[in-house]
């Protein structure tokens, strides 16, 4: 026992005559390093022993290092045994210390069991083991030195000494072995497998960063998700704690905040405990600075106590900023996982309530908007979520020792921070409401460009292009008029933020009424600054924390909204009453009857009212009636699509037995190939994918490409006509396994006679395949030939009223003539069989027989099919960064001048100029309190040193506040609109087939999150790091006045940090990119499923697209969640640099003699803002980095996709151009790859060779005022109708070799730019479009304003929709597209063109060209819009595509095409007449007959 009589106290200290004064007493030691340490380690050890004896083996780790465990662990408990033993038998030694000695043989015995059970039994290296090892093994360092200390001249004591050394040795080669990662499984990340210090320190991410700084980084290469990020988890839990039913609906305000905070309390509460360690060391600052400098004051030689003093700082500088270091390091790790599971839940139970919306509600972008902008919205405000309670408390601790070191002086700066409360509260009233504003205007901005994106052809076609460039750039004009007024309310707020650490010094030393010498001075400015500054940080978060909590309100009101309504009623199950004739594997045809049903899409605004209509199982109905009659609305009903309806469908099949197939008026098609297309998510079957692609016709077509139906379609199939699309949708139905109820919404609309007809037989036919597997069939169709092979025939009214039901006998008998008046020839099932022989009898030439598919015509073998289906499908180019692999790894430093030049040079200079003035006033400020400190002799008054102070302060406030509002009122909006805009017109001027190559996803996302990075993250991002850059050039430059010596070290420090930036920079900014592209399939996956939710629910597939979804939505987390874990490493690097450099600051402070207190506490109180500094800038760069990847995508957009007109599209032409509509076209062959399109859209030479053209050899004259009408086979790939019309309208590019024989007028078509091609020469494409946004109905009409209101309201009531505007004055209303029927539409468009017609002159000739223009209307609607055409256009050189060959009758010529090839020239009527022509086979096919 030591001699010391201090040892048998508490202490904690002993006397200052006792082991030099600079030890603990042994009693302190054995409680409170032994004793209490050891207790909870037995308790917590046993319990996690019996937990573990109980799991299943899950690892086995490797077999030599569990054999080193074991014997270290086996030595440990020998020299634990070794010192009970010896300590008993030493003289004076205590109960307590024997004690102690036990519990610590204790608990060496349980480390060897325990570290056997976790290496086969836990996943990862024992957290338990590690943490009570790591304290253990530093308490025991201590009690190692004390036992040598009193081990002078006494053999015993030092024998005891040697077995403490070498137990610590032992457990130290324990905790080093314990801390080793155990081996990465396949299933498994190796995070998942990382002990306590490995998580701490991310030792993990170490294979991830050398991966990153030697190769490419790719999605699939990056490691799995840790299981408790997973989605399905996250999802299920928060699903659980969220209402359901109609509870959902009335949901009080923050619900799902609540709900949310419930499911991830663990996650949450995580963060507390290293974050209150943060407060601790953080507070443990100011006494380290009042100590040393109350040492270095008091410094004498003399007294050997001061040496070891100087020791116990630098000890003490050691573990208070190597615990900032490693307490922030696991706080930022526990809260990067909480924020990265709420993205997860959040997207998660948005894209659940997506997919159970009505139809009627959904909106393409909303899910989308939210699951991007809103929720970087949410994840950007509780970012530091943590520090509202936090900061309270430091607060608190601040003013307590304020007032301990100043008096009631401490009170200056409690009211000052108040008033700022007050006024940040009267502010942030409106932060919601603007906030709410700003979000609305994206979505809209989001919805109206992705409406875009996908009608991009049209929009060309119809010369709309820079009409709605303007209007959805003015939306972006508008959406940033929000976001300033936004920014306004951030900036002003923040004022109120930084103004207690300007005010609070100067009001706090102007009031005290104590001597401020230099320890007094510093001392009470390191609490004025842990005062002072986490409450101006905390200001700028409440803002964003406000505008979090608005975007978990917008999800809420998402997730509020009203599901789909099931208005169905099945029978029971064993009451089917078609249930006895089929057997237990066999489909079960429904029988389903509507009874005096009123149907609508609201209460007030009925469709269908008292309605009543029967459809007997495995039978076919036909709707059929003029367009508006609400026949897809009585499609949608019977697939519950409909939100009110007040008497539900009954169905006469049990519920399990019911098995829907849908085909959409719009098809929905993703951008997969066609197999995926087909099957969906249904396993792959090969005979019924073979009777469905020969049923739709699709065969024939799949073998002209050269990867058959593994070729990507686009999305939304633009690389596809409307009849391909239809027939993919007509195959996916009939592929439908167990399908019994089938409905098709005028799914033959897009077809021409041929096809139709073949399609039909083959389908719908008396030996069709829907008739062999006796289903139930709705067919609404335009179609009436059709109608006498229906079972059943409902007629609807203009006023959508059932005109008739029953079947064709009965309706001719019912004397109901508007329906079938326009098929003269009404045939019987056998007289349709005859016509197609007689058809086929024609076919002589082998070519014309291959075209036409006959029903024993050789389909591909099977081995073809299978290795079709065997064969990977490839992707759709989701390469949304544009960048090559070098870029991705090395970065574009172009980037950063391009934003520059993007921000205006003005605001540029301010900001700078601001900036500096807040780096220089704010830093300036410690020298000159040094100054006021060394004024010991009075020269200068209080008044003196503190006015100017006080200048120093308010310049740096008003500095500061001024860079704010620089940046974010003026740069940022003037940066947002000067990107968007350019981004905008790449995308409208890129050529045709980048539309087609690109998913339209990748191009949402740009003008989605990554304008929402641009006008959120990246402003702030480039203000908050140019701000801190400056200040800690200031902080360093206040550092090194502390000693010349540490000057010294900083080229040593900027070595350090180039290196470390260097190696992090390349797997960061790899991430980053991997990030944003990431996002792009999840995006699409969103609007896919807004676009095709009616079919996804009646094919049942919403458990899998849910499921795709969530796959989706890990595979975006993966990246994401990374990257922040990157970011966060970095920032625990930096703060063990700012360990070191405080360190080194105590270590010159105290070991030598010639440093100045004044500089020295200056350093101290600069350095415990350094860390935070540093923090901040690696918060804020990485946010840059990120957020500068949305401008390096946008200007690789620019660089990479090059615009559609060339330099040598120069020829100006008259306004009146083409006057006469004289076409020439000479021997001109096309493809959509050619030598003008982007490398990374080129077709490869495979492709070239096999015949990828879509015009061959074409020579082609028409004349002046000549009526052309292009037919062919509809839906054929390369029949080259539609590309004809695309060629004259310089969508489609010649091969170099033919582009300069396209006359005219005699003008050569390739030397006139586009745009002005596109306006001179008037088109009107297939499907109609609006403008953008909420424009006036004159607007729409009018999007180039030529025209009079008289003039447009004549043109309205022309084409019959004069009920949209009865007075001039109804044309400034604002249109709303969406209440027009798919015919008004249409008629719309035409109204459109005619407008377009008369600004030129109604004497004047030209050119039109009609792209399927009728194919939605009925023939009444045809015939009339045909009619209007040829009066209207009664000068034009008119050339039409229709597959409707009675329009074409009376036109002056019809070209028959094929294969891009022109196959057939002559006059309709001539042709007809001669079956041996395929045009007249054609007419046959159509049950036109000879005319």
């Amino acid at each position: 026992m030591s001699s010391c009589t201090s040892d048998l106290t508490f202490g904690p200290s002993v006397s200052a005559h006792c082991r030099g004064g600079f030890d603990f007493t042994i009693k302190f030691e054995d409680i409170v390093l032994s004793l209490l340490p050891s207790s909870v380690f037995v308790v917590l050890a046993i319990a996690r022993i019996s937990y573990l004896f109980r799991a299943e083996p899950v690892t086995r780790g490797l077999w030599y290092r569990q054999l080193v465990k074991v014997v270290f662990a086996t030595a440990y408990t020998a020299l634990h045994l070794a010192v009970l033993i010896l300590g008993t038998q030493l003289e004076n030694e205590t109960q307590l210390s024997t004690a102690a000695r036990s519990l610590a043989f204790v608990s060496s015995v349980l480390i060897l069991p325990l570290t056997i059970l976790e290496d086969g039994r836990s996943k990862r290296p024992s957290f338990l083991l590690g943490v009570y090892l790591f304290f253990s093994a530093l308490f025991d360092v201590v009690q190692t030195r004390t036992r040598w200390l009193v081990s002078v001249d006494d053999f015993d004591h030092v024998v005891l000494a040697r077995l403490y050394t070498a137990a610590v040795a032992a457990k130290v080669v324990l905790l080093l072995l314990e801390s080793q990662r155990k081996p990465t499984h396949a299933n498994r990340s190796p995070e998942e497998t990382s002990g306590p210090f490995g998580l701490v320190i991310y030792r993990w991410l170490g294979p991830l960063f050398f991966k990153g700084y030697r190769n490419v980084l790719s999605l699939n290469g990056l490691e799995r998700l840790d299981e408790h990020i997973a989605t399905d988890g996250l999802h299920e839990k928060l699903s659980a704690r969220l209402p359901s039913g109609q509870e959902k609906r009335n949901m009080p305000r923050f619900t799902l905040a609540k709900a949310l905070a419930r499911t991830l309390l663990g996650p949450l509460l995580l963060s507390t405990l290293p974050r209150l360690c943060l407060v601790g060391f953080r507070f443990c600052q100011p006494f380290l600075v009042h100590s040393v400098l109350d040492y270095m004051e008091h410094y004498t030689d003399e007294d050997p106590a001061f040496k070891n003093a100087g020791y116990g700082f630098i000890g003490a500088a050691v573990f208070i900023f190597f615990g900032v270091a490693v307490s922030t390091a696991l706080y930022w790790y526990c809260h990067e996982r909480f924020i990265s599971m709420t993205r997860g839940g959040l997207v998660a139970v948005i894209y659940e309530r997506l997919i159970q919306l009505r139809t009627v509600d959904l909106n393409d972008s909303a899910a989308v908007t939210l699951m991007s902008t809103d929720i970087e919205r949410i994840r950007f405000g509780l970012l530091n979520l943590h520090e509202f309670w936090a900061v309270p408390i430091e607060v608190a601790l601040a003013s307590w020792l304020l007032y301990n070191q100043l008096g009631v002086a401490f009170v200056a700066p409690l009211v000052v921070v108040i008033c700022s409360v007050a006024c940040s509260s009267v502010l942030n009233r409106y932060t919601g409401p603007r906030q709410k504003l700003w979000m609305e205007r994206i979505q809209t901005r989001v919805a109206e460009t992705a409406h875009m994106l996908s009608n991009m052809k049209q929009l060309k076609i119809s010369a709309l292009a820079q009409p709605v460039e303007e209007s959805i750039q003015q939306l972006r004009e508008n959406e940033l008029q929000a976001a300033a007024k936004f920014r306004r309310l951030y900036v002003s707020n923040m004022a109120f933020g930084f103004a207690p650490m300007a005010i609070c010094p100067v009001i706090t030393f102007a009031i005290t009424g104590r001597n401020l010498d230099t320890g007094t001075i510093f001392t009470s400015l390191a609490y004025l600054v842990l005062l002072a500054n986490p409450l101006g940080d905390l200001f700028g978060e409440i803002p964003y924390l406000l505008a979090a909590f608005t975007s978990l309100d917008r999800i809420q009101e998402f997730l509020s909204k009203e599901g789909q309504s099931h208005h169905r009623h099945f029978a029971p199950p064993g009451s089917s009453s078609s249930s006895d004739s089929s057997g237990p594997k066999k489909s079960i045809s429904p029988y389903i009857s509507i009874d005096k049903a009123n149907i609508g899409w609201t209460k007030d605004s009925l469709v269908f009212q008292d309605t009543t209509i029967h459809i007997q199982a495995a039978s076919l109905t036909m709707l059929v009636g003029p367009v508006g009659s609400g026949k897809s609305t009585l499609c949608k009903a019977l697939l519950a699509e409909i939100p009110f309806t007040d008497a539900p469908v009954q169905i006469g099949t049990a519920e399990h037995q019911f098995k829907a197939a849908f085909c959409d008026q719009a098809p929905y098609i993703n951008n997969n190939s066609i197999r995926d297309n087909i099957i969906g998510p249904t396993p792959f079957d090969e005979t019924r994918y073979r009777e469905a692609v020969k049923a739709s016709m699709l065969e024939q077509d799949l073998k002209t490409l050269p990867k058959g139906d593994g070729t990507v379609v686009g999305s939304g199939g633009v690389t596809l006509s409307g009849g391909q699309k239809q027939r993919i949708a007509i195959a996916r139905a009939l592929y439908q396994p167990a399908a019994n109820f089938y409905v098709f919404d005028d799914s033959l609309s897009g077809l021409d006679a041929d096809t139709e007809l073949e399609v039909f037989t083959r389908v719908f036919g008396p030996d069709g395949i829907l008739r062999r597997r006796k289903a139930t069939v709705v067919l609404a169709t335009h179609s009436v030939k059709h109608l006498p092979q229906a079972d059943n025939i409902v007629v609807l009214g203009a006023d959508s009223t059932v005109r008739y039901e029953g079947n064709y006998a009965g309706l001719i008998a019912a004397g109901i003539r508007e329906h079938n008046e326009h098929h003269h020839p009404r045939k019987s099932k056998s007289d349709v069989i005859e016509t197609i022989t007689v058809k086929r009898a024609f076919q002589q030439d082998e070519e014309i027989l291959e075209e036409v598919i006959q029903e024993d015509m050789e389909l591909p073998s099977k081995e073809e099919y299978t290795a079709i289906s065997d064969v990977e499908v490839p992707l759709p180019n989701n390469n949304s960064s544009f960048l090559s692999d070098k870029d991705r790894m090395t970065g574009d430093s172009t980037v950063y001048r391009y934003y520059l030049a993007s921000l205006g040079k003005m605001s540029i200079i301010a900001f700078t100029i601001f900036g500096i003035g807040w780096g220089f006033f704010y830093n300036f400020g410690y020298i000159w309190l040094r100054f006021w400190s060394r004024d010991t002799s009075e020269t200068n008054s209080r008044s003196f040193y503190l006015g100017i102070y006080g200048v120093w302060q308010f310049g740096g406030l008003a500095s500061i506040i001024l860079c704010y509002w620089t940046s974010y009122t003026m740069m940022a909006k003037i940066s947002g609109s000067r990107l968007h805009r350019s981004a905008l017109r790449s995308v409208i001027h890129a050529p045709l087939s980048f539309s087609t190559a690109t998913d339209i996803g990748v191009i949402t996302n740009l003008f989605s999150q990554d304008m929402t990075l641009i006008d959120n993250e990246l402003p702030v991002a480039v203000t908050n790091l140019a701000l801190d850059i400056c200040n800690a050039l200031g902080i360093a430059a206040v550092i090194a006045t502390s000693s010349p010596y540490l000057a010294i070290s900083y080229p040593v420090l900027m070595v350090v940090l180039y290196l470390v930036q260097k190696f992090y920079l390349r797997t960061a900014r790899q991430l980053r990119l991997l990030d944003l592209e990431a996002k792009s399939p999840l995006y699409t996956h969103f609007l896919d499923t807004a676009k095709g939710l009616a079919t996804i629910r009646a094919f049942g597939w919403k458990d899998d697209s849910t499921r795709a979804a969530f796959n989706k939505l890990d595979a975006s987390q993966k990246p994401a969640y990374l990257l922040a874990m990157v970011q966060r490493w970095l920032l625990f690097v930096l703060l063990c640099i700012v360990a070191v450099l405080a360190i080194l600051v105590v270590t010159l402070a105290t070991q030598t003699t010639s440093q100045s207190t004044g500089f020295t506490g200056a350093s101290l109180v600069s350095l415990m803002t350094f860390g935070d500094i540093l923090n901040y800038i690696i918060r804020w760069w990485t946010q840059l980095e990120t957020s500068i990847g949305a401008v390096t995508r946008l200007k690789a957009l620019n660089d990479k996709v090059l615009p559609e007109s060339f330099g040598d599209e120069t020829q100006p032409v008259a306004p009146e151009w083409p006057a006469r509509g004289v076409i020439e076209i000479e021997d001109v062959s096309a493809s959509y790859g050619n030598k003008h399109t982007p490398d990374h859209l080129q077709p490869s030479l495979e492709q070239e060779k096999a015949s990828n053209l879509v015009l061959a050899n074409l020579s082609l004259s028409i004349g002046a005022g000549e009526k052309v009408a292009i037919c062919g086979r509809s839906g054929s790939f390369r029949s080259g109708k539609s590309s004809l019309i695309l060629l004259l309208l310089r969508m489609l590019d010649p091969l170099p070799s033919s582009s300069k024989n396209i006359l005219v007028d005699g003008v050569r078509l390739h030397s006139i730019s586009r745009a002005a091609v596109r306006n001179s020469v008037i088109a009107m494409s297939q499907d109609p479009v609006f403008l953008p946004g909420e424009i006036s109905l004159k607007g729409q009409l009018d999007p180039f304003n030529v025209s009079t209101a008289a003039e447009s309201h004549a043109v309205l009531h022309l084409v019959g929709l004069g009920n949209l505007a009865i007075t001039e004055f109804g044309l400034d209303e604002i249109l709303h597209p969406e209440s027009l029927s798919g015919g008004q539409k249409q008629l719309f468009n035409l109204a459109r063109t005619i407008l377009r017609a008369r600004a030129r002159s109604r004497d004047q000739g030209g050119i039109l060209l009609l792209d399927e223009v009728s194919a939605s209307v009925d023939e009444q609607t045809e015939k009339t819009m045909l009619r209007i055409i040829m009066d209207e256009f009664e000068s034009y050189t008119i050339i039409m595509v229709s597959h409707r060959l009675e329009m074409v009758m009376d036109f002056d010529t019809v070209l028959v095409m094929d294969r891009g090839r022109l196959m057939e020239r002559g006059r309709p009527k001539v042709l007809a007449a001669d079956e041996r022509t395929q045009f007249g086979q054609l007419c046959i096919a159509g049950s036109l007959g000879r005319t």
